[in-house]
């Protein structure tokens, strides 16, 4: 099963919903879309706007493939939970955003080896054929601060 998040916003991803509905047509794999505000909906794919978070982590659990767009939150569920990671970012010049910000986080997740970033959607369909490695290991950045603290807190003599 291939899940798909558009995440929350009010613009059109119809370039997505179109190019995943079309993998779902021609492969015959079970694709579950997350649409949000989308206008546009697939014809092929399972779709629903909202669900519950819990059933939202249960799907990306259950899926062999994540394709989401780069929304910070749908990027940490996915690589919390270890599936294979493709990103989308909403443009733009395709009207699907206010400005180019999620093409920062797309560039990163491919750099840092998390994932595969998309931005000629021709390529969709053979990512999702041959998808990247999911990502194991994932540690927030934050988790470092945290031991420090947690390590300085249990210091018998501290000093600011």
């Amino acid at each position: 099963m291939i899940f798909v998040s558009l995440g929350t916003m009010h613009l059109d991803f119809a370039r997505l919903v179109r190019a995943m509905d079309s993998v779902a047509q021609r492969t015959g794999e079970r694709v579950v879309m997350q649409t949000g505000l989308a206008s546009t909906l697939p014809i092929h794919a399972e779709h629903f706007a909202f669900r519950p978070r819990t059933e939202i982590l249960a799907l990306i659990a259950g899926a062999r493939l994540v394709v989401t767009h780069a929304g910070i939150g749908s990027v940490i569920d996915v690589l919390r939970t270890s599936r294979s990671l493709v990103v989308v970012p909403r443009l733009r010049r395709h009207h699907e955003h206010n400005n180019d910000h999620q093409l920062d986080l797309a560039q990163a997740v491919e750099r840092r080896g998390w994932g595969k970033m998309v931005l000629n959607i021709e390529e969709l369909e053979t990512l999702c054929a041959s998808p990247p490695p999911a990502h194991r290991g994932y540690t927030p950045t934050k988790a470092p601060l945290i031991a420090a603290i947690g390590q300085w807190m249990k210091t018998p003599t501290r000093t600011l």
